[in-house]
């Protein structure tokens, strides 16, 4: 009985698996979630020992490819008998394949010359507009093999993707120029992102780009819920991973796998995301509470609200960071109060503490509120210098003495279980 150590790099032999096209192919599906179906499958290939018929690990035979200096054929053998084997899901199905081409191979090739994948699919029957090309950008050492590349298939009607975004040395600039139709969200950036605000900033990032170049997204290596239920709140667009289903070689039973999966998974989305909406609610009107309160506290008290006024405020109130009151230029009129909470190792180079005098006047809490004439401005979220904290800044005009004045609250963003009490004071 064969065993897959006896298959192993050192065992089984690479040339023979390519003269005898021994090669299989699994799928795994890519899902839209807006839409609730199977919209893609990406083949996946595996190599069979022609003696025993073993399952060799594509690791494990890309590598013997690699060191026997036949890669370039293995990488072609598998985009041909993963399109043979897609025709029969091509002529009852819309669905695009999604290929893996070794991108390293595009620094050994001519890059003016003949598309294997765009013959591989004419001989095949598929048109090129249900095809995907995954290539890892990071792997192509030069920027004009690259964008050529792109260019070329995305002319012959591919799409092409750029696989495992994030991880190796990623480069943003390559995005822009290359323009790829689908940015492929590397699975170390999606694991375990919703505990991690860093890890969701950085995927914001990534979806913010790809939405200004005109690319979709896709998150790959899903596994639990809380993972794909956060990569929709960002904004993803596509999702693939073993929550969804194993790659298999059967369609229909893909489908099956997948229709209860994407069901129960946009029940769980609709309520996170109510969820959210009423919290964000709920948090808004607690802040503009005690904003609201402030102000009229101040316009009670006249010149008697100072420095220990406000910093009664802040004590009082675990939500509040720092406060600070500007005039109608945007200048600071007194030194700001804030929460006890500076670094361990002192002063913050990088952070200089509001004083008296300092100009507010490009701050957005400031120049959107007068540049708008509103009466109240509210941030996007930011990480606190001071603290470390996520935060908000909310402004507020208000007229005291005749004069009018800004105040700025810097509020900490409120976990969801929080309690907010209405009858609390300043």
């Amino acid at each position: 009985m064969c065993s897959l150590l006896r298959c192993s790099v050192n065992s089984f032999n690479i040339r023979e698996i390519i003269e005898k096209e021994s090669v299989i192919t699994h799928f795994q599906p890519i899902i839209s979630l807006k839409e609730k179906r199977v919209v893609g499958i990406e083949a996946l290939s595996r190599g069979v020992t022609p003696v025993c018929g073993t399952i060799i690990p594509p690791s494990a035979m890309f590598e013997s490819a690699k060191e026997n200096n036949c890669l370039v054929e293995l990488d072609r053998l598998c985009r041909k008998k993963a399109l043979q084997n897609f025709r029969e899901f091509a002529e009852s199905e819309e669905l695009i394949l999604f290929i893996n081409l070794d991108a390293s191979i595009l620094d050994m090739i001519e890059i003016n010359g003949k598309s294997w994948t765009k013959s591989f699919a004419d001989e095949a029957g598929i048109d090129c507009s249900m095809i995907a090309i995954e290539i890892v950008e990071s792997r192509v050492e030069k920027n004009e093999n690259l964008v050529h590349f792109v260019n070329k298939h995305k002319d012959y009607g591919f799409f092409v993707t750029l696989d495992d975004f994030g991880a190796y040395h990623s480069n943003l600039d390559r995005i822009v120029k290359s323009k790829p139709n689908i940015i492929k969200i590397d699975r170390s950036l999606i694991a375990n992102m919703n505990n991690d605000y860093y890890q969701q900033s950085i995927v914001r990032s990534i979806i913010e780009l790809s939405r200004k170049i005109g690319s979709l997204t896709l998150a790959e290596g899903l596994e639990t819920e809380e993972d794909i239920i956060k990569c929709y709140e960002l904004g993803v667009d596509l999702f693939q991973g073993f929550y969804f289903s194993e790659p298999m070689s059967n369609l229909s039973r893909i489908k099956e796998s997948c229709n209860e999966e994407i069901e129960k998974i946009s029940k769980s989305i609709k309520l996170h995301l109510n969820g959210i909406i009423t919290r964000k609610q709920q948090q808004h009107k607690h802040f503009e509470a005690i904003l609201d309160r402030l102000v009229d506290e101040i316009r009670a008290s006249g010149s008697s609200a100072g420095v220990d006024f406000l910093q009664e405020v802040v004590d009082k109130h675990q939500e509040i960071e720092k406060i600070c009151i500007l005039d109608s230029e945007g200048m600071q009129t007194a030194q700001a109060v804030s929460v006890n909470c500076v670094s361990k190792n002192g002063f913050h180079r990088l952070y200089w503490p509001d004083t008296e005098n300092m100009d507010h006047s490009l701050k957005d809490y400031y120049y959107f509120l007068m540049r708008l004439d509103i009466k109240k401005f509210y941030t996007d979220p930011f990480m606190s210098i001071l603290s470390g904290r996520l935060c908000r800044t909310m402004s507020s005009r208000y007229l005291r003495g005749g004069k009018e004045e800004v105040v700025c609250i810097d509020f900490v963003e409120i976990a969801a279980n929080m309690n907010f009490n209405k009858s609390s004071s300043l």
